[in-house]
Formats: C-alpha cells, structure tokens, sequence
C-alpha cells in the first residue's frame, strides 16, 4: 500500500466520525496547510491527517520494510475558555471536550487494519503518542496523535 494509499485509508476512516460530530476531515500537506485548514471553519471539530516521514522497520533496511509516519491533527474549532484547561474536560461553546474529540478520533485510527499485510502484527496501526500541537514553537488549541502504518516497499534484489 502506498503513502497516498494509506492516507486516503485513514481520510476514509475518520469521516463518519468527522460527520457525527459536525466536523470534517482531510490530507494536510505539511503544518501550515494543516493550520490554515483548521482556521478556515471555525465552530466545527476538524481533523487533519499529515504524513511526515518514515523509519526503517526491522534490522535490515535492505528488506524495504517501512514505518510510515503519520499525525493526527483534532480542533474542536471553538474558541478557548476563560479557564484553559475546561475546554480539555469539560468543552466550550456546547462542544465535547477535547480529550473526548481526541481519544475517539485515536480510537477510529487505531481500528484500522491494513488489508495487504493481513495475517500479522504489520496490520495494525503503531501507536507513537499523542500530546498538545505544537507548531514553531507555539502550542496551538489542537490535539496530534502519533502514528505509524506499515509498508512493504518494493526493492530489487542484483
């Protein structure tokens, strides 16, 4: 499965999720697509699915196995409280809160298996952690989980 193959799987995933909650999802090109994307509808919980790298899986790089690197970018698209940290536990403006978007988005992600390599642990996604979005230094009223998907790719043995 490609990057875009596998991007488009994780896109795909995370709509019904996206469209329960009012909100929407999309591919983010890099982080500041990824934020002009999150600005440009406000009042509605946003998800944005950015690929950013990748690592070698395995002792032998030869083998052309691959961890595809991914995050999972959640704004609730509301303002902030008064009280910062309520808007995490408790929501704003009538939304859920912010752990609750970002735990059942993760949970979506985290669902998905990978067809081509089904049968075994690579089918199922890696969990690299989650945290506050950062951007240049700035924490941002965003949420990011961490991710890896598996990847077979192709290399030709002399």
């Amino acid at each position: 499965m490609t990057i875009a193959e596998q991007l488009k799987l994780v896109e795909a995933a995370l709509a019904d999720w996206c469209r329960t909650n009012n909100g929407r999802v999309y591919i983010a090109s890099d982080a500041q697509d990824c934020l002009d994307q999150l600005r440009s509808r406000p009042a509605a919980p946003t998800c944005a699915v950015l690929w950013y790298g990748w690592e070698t899986r395995g002792d032998i790089p030869e083998l052309g196995r691959k961890d595809q690197l991914y995050k999972l970018v959640i704004s609730r698209g509301r303002g902030m409280n008064l009280v910062s940290g309520d808007s995490l536990t408790k929501g704003t403006a009538g939304g859920k809160p912010m752990f609750d978007l970002m735990q059942e988005a993760a949970q979506v992600v985290f669902g998905l298996r990978l067809d081509d390599l089904a049968g075994n642990e690579d089918s199922v996604p890696r969990d690299m952690g989650a945290g506050p979005w950062e951007v240049n230094g700035w924490l941002l009223d965003a949420m990011e989980v961490r991710f890896s998907l598996a990847n077979q790719v192709d290399v030709e043995v002399p």
